[in-house]
């Protein structure tokens, strides 16, 4: 679904994102601020709570198409995307508010329904939302901020070598789900169920709340899924200043059952997805073998050195390559 920009700033977006972090730190600085730029979210020390600040924007022909998708399940899956960010913090969600920009002519019916699905997804994730902005644009967009609380933040940096790599969720089958949506092929009845699962995967996202507050103490570095885990488990790489190695055996075994035989009627291996779809919103973390929690599944080790790399069975190994970035085609 991405949609490259016709101008690029150089170097894609992590470099936009450095060139607007040394522009903001011409501002004014503050004692409340714990952690600013360059994580999944801010914290803020408030008295004697700590307070995560996220925000995170669906735009129409980027991030989601509405022939594919309903007007509840574009409401939906902003809330739940930007409440990822807060679960790869080890956080609880307090409130959002939403800004909504909508093409003239937009049906009111179509906005709340729009609102219906945001506040399905609030009902999931116990987080009211109070408040936010209407305005007209040439397309559809929903952004959303969310303010949370947590006692100890999970961080991306803190990975040590040593470490597991941990997966909390499944991975590939929203890119499973889009490629349906884009091939419209004809699904044998064996692959039906997979392939529902798959739709509804990218449809209606599910972030993963509870699953990061149980690796609050557990994991050393955490970061949610939402640009691929080849683009992902570099930057947790990255910012802890250690070599993460993906191993492909572990991640062919970890994917749903049937999602192996979808992606061969997808034309792209079962690994493919899991590496470069994005949306998944599952967990990745780097922690100690003995305090790996239930439901956590092996899918590498953290190493001394930098970068990522693949690690197949026969001992060879390939650098891994980016993720979704919004700034490069």
């Amino acid at each position: 679904m991405a949609k490259a920009s016709k101008r690029r700033p150089g170097g894609g977006e992590l470099a936009l994102i450095a060139a607007l972090a040394r522009e903001l730190q011409r501002g004014p600085r503050s004692k409340l601020v714990e952690h600013g730029i360059g994580d999944d979210a801010a914290v803020l020390r408030v008295g004697k709570q700590r307070l995560v600040v996220t925000v995170d924007t669906q735009v129409e022909h980027v991030h989601f198409d509405r022939r594919w998708l309903t007007s509840q399940d574009i409401g939906y899956r902003s809330l739940q995307a930007a409440a990822s960010d807060l679960a790869a913090m080890g956080a609880v969600p307090l409130a959002a508010v939403a800004s909504l920009h909508a093409p003239r002519g937009f049906p009111t019916l179509e906005l709340a329904r729009l609102a219906r699905g945001q506040a399905q997804a609030a009902r999931r994730l116990g987080c009211p939302v109070v408040g936010g902005n209407v305005a007209r644009a040439l397309e559809l967009s929903v952004t959303t901020t969310l303010l949370g609380r947590v006692t100890t933040p999970l961080l991306r940096a803190g990975a040590r070598s040593g470490d597991e790599l941990w997966i909390v969720g499944e991975l590939g089958l929203a890119r499973a789900g889009l490629l349906l949506h884009q091939q419209r092929l004809k699904v044998p009845a064996r692959l039906q169920r997979i392939a529902k699962r798959a739709r509804a995967s990218w449809a209606r996202p599910e972030a993963q709340i509870e699953a990061g507050q149980r690796l609050v103490g557990r994991a050393h570095a955490l970061i949610d899924v939402s640009d691929g885990l080849a683009g992902d488990v570099q930057h947790l790489a990255r910012e802890s200043g250690v070599k993460a190695v993906v191993e492909a055996a572990q991640l062919a075994r970890l994917l749903a059952p049937g999602l192996a035989d979808l992606a061969d009627l997808l034309g792209e291996p079962g690994v493919a997805l899991a590496l470069t779809g994005g949306e998944d919103y599952a967990l990745l973390g780097a922690g100690p073998r003995a305090r790996r929690p239930a439901g956590a599944k092996v899918v590498g080790r953290i190493e001394r050195g930098s970068g990522s790399e693949l690690e197949l069975e026969t001992g060879q190994r390939f650098k891994l390559g980016p993720g979704f970035d919004h700034f490069r085609g």
